[in-house]
């Protein structure tokens, strides 16, 4: 029983990783919408995003587009790694039902559809997002470390009390699943930190 939990908590991690990849992209297309896509805006859907929509964005003309597209990169880049470090076999894991509902009952619980009306907004909200994208990662790390599905209710306010630790350094952990997904918060926030800039001398 133990280790059909741990099982399922280790191969609900990369789809919990696609998850945030769709979430990036998809507030990547929103914003392209309102400038270099804005003619696809009703025939490209941002909740149902395949491989080929992404090189509609790489030739989008905004910072801010192009730095959530390096978050996207992050996290494809972790969930890589991931893979590798845990033997799995990429396609055995994500046509696994169980993993995918195990991981999608706490993103749903954690990410917010934000109903922005102007650029400017939507730009503001991706604080929202990350944030929540980092306590979504933050959850995962915990069940790793725990090895149980449902983790304990001071866990969600243990977050913000570590979150300025991420948000300054990378945090180390001897399980290398744990620092990995530390590392992916650590540098999301950095992307979050740029568009920040951006915003602010826009």
């Amino acid at each position: 029983m133990f280790y059909k939990v741990e099982k399922a908590i280790i191969g609900s991690v990369p789809h919990t990783l696609g998850f945030v990849v769709n979430e990036l992209s998809k507030n990547a297309f929103i914003l392209a919408f309102e400038g270099d896509l804005m003619d696809l805006k009703d025939l490209v859907d941002p909740e149902s995003i395949d491989a080929d929509d992404f090189e509609l964005l790489e030739n989008v003309n905004d910072p801010v587009v192009q730095l959530l597209l390096v978050s996207v990169d992050r996290v494809i880049t972790c969930m890589t790694t991931y893979y590798l470090i845990n033997g799995l076999d990429e396609f055995e894991v994500m046509q696994n039902e169980e993993f995918n509902e195990l991981a999608s009952d706490y993103f749903y619980a954690y990410i917010i559809d934000w109903e922005s009306r102007n650029y400017g907004e939507m730009v503001t909200t991706l604080n929202a997002v990350y944030l929540s994208i980092a306590q979504l990662l933050y959850h995962a790390t915990c069940q790793l470390d725990l090895k149980v599905i449902d983790v304990p209710d001071h866990i969600y306010d243990d977050f913000f009390d570590k979150y300025s630790s991420f948000c300054m350094e990378e945090v180390p952990s001897d399980n290398k699943n744990i620092s990995l997904l530390n590392d992916l918060i650590h540098h999301l926030n950095g992307d979050l930190l740029k568009i920040d800039k951006l915003s602010r001398n826009a």
